[in-house]
């Protein structure tokens, strides 16, 4: 699979913008479906992307979908964002439709204990939280 996306796809540099899709559970109405973001570190196949919110936590594969021109500025946005570490959930927040405002647990049991986050605010869990696994708080 790694050969094919190295054939497939070509290394993108230090300085580009990004395309990262915002999951749709991280989205609200009328939100962009991509969050735009600068490649920053390339090592060991991965990419480190910093938006104007701060430094994405996790790492990327080429996979990225690159903007034809560079729209963010390298220097500017790095200088914006700061050492803050986000997740693409946070900076989904952060754009101008906001969140969806809603919690959702990621709990591998059943959801019985209070440990679990829509338990714990007295919310349902739903297909969003669990997908096809079983859960309890129904």
């Amino acid at each position: 699979m790694m050969k094919y996306s190295n054939t497939k796809l070509t290394e993108l540099q230090v300085g580009t913008t990004v395309r990262v899709p915002i999951p749709d559970v991280d989205r609200a109405r009328g939100s962009p479906l991509n969050l735009l973001a600068v490649i920053v570190v390339y090592e060991a196949d991965m990419y480190k992307l910093c938006t104007e919110y701060g430094m994405l936590k996790n790492r990327f594969t080429r996979a990225l979908v690159p903007c034809p021109e560079n729209i963010l500025n390298y220097e500017k946005t790095i200088a914006t964002a700061g050492v803050k570490e986000i997740t693409v959930h946070e900076a989904a927040g952060y754009g101008i439709a906001g969140s969806q405002g809603y919690t959702r647990c990621i709990c591998k049991t059943k959801c019985k204990t209070n440990r679990c986050a829509c338990k714990k605010i007295n919310v349902l869990c739903n297909s969003k939280c669990h997908g096809t696994t079983n859960y309890e708080n129904k």
